[in-house]
């Protein structure tokens, strides 16, 4: 048997083991962390490229003028960060079976790093990674393909649960 055949999906409630839930709990937390430091970020952006905490002194940085942008590496990533923690704590009124719990994690990892990335990479491109534009702009690539892939992750995680939930309301 292999080390990935002896996984435990889901307990016997249905809802991820613990060994998969603190998995994606470990994404999550690393990706709201990722979020904060784009908040700061965003902050200094608003502050007109300064860091000021007292009482350290004050620090003058260039940050990248896209203030928009800047809020959604923030709040994207956090949202996202959320939603996977959501997924967790509600698994076990999702009733998985070992596969369909597979599907979510590997669907919600998808999701969460791609949007984590596309956020990020967005930044720093005019195009925002919303087209596939492939002028000399390595970072809307990067931006445009991995928001691609957390779109496939969204639909396949969102998909599955919401197929669960009907069958949980249906069942009751």
């Amino acid at each position: 048997m292999t080390a990935q055949n002896s996984v435990k999906w889901v307990d016997q409630d249905k809802g991820f083991s613990s060994q998969i839930g603190g998995k994606l709990l470990i994404h999550c937390f690393i990706a709201m962390f990722l979020g904060f430091i784009g908040g700061f970020v965003w902050l200094i952006a608003l502050a007109d490229n300064v860091f000021h905490i007292l009482p350290l002194p004050r620090l003058e940085l260039q940050v990248p003028d896209q203030k928009e942008l800047l809020r959604n590496a923030h709040t994207g990533t956090i949202a996202n960060s959320m939603y996977v923690m959501a997924i967790v704590a509600l698994s076990p009124w999702f009733r998985f079976s070992a596969r369909q719990a597979k599907w979510v994690y590997y669907g919600a990892i998808t999701m969460l790093w791609g949007n984590v990335i596309g956020y990020s990479t967005a930044v720093f491109t005019p195009y925002r990674g919303l087209q596939p534009i492939f002028e000399n702009d390595v970072m809307n690539l990067v931006s445009y393909f991995t928001f691609y892939a957390a779109v496939i992750g969204a639909v396949i995680t969102t998909g599955i649960c919401l197929n669960n939930a009907f069958r949980a309301a249906k069942a009751a």
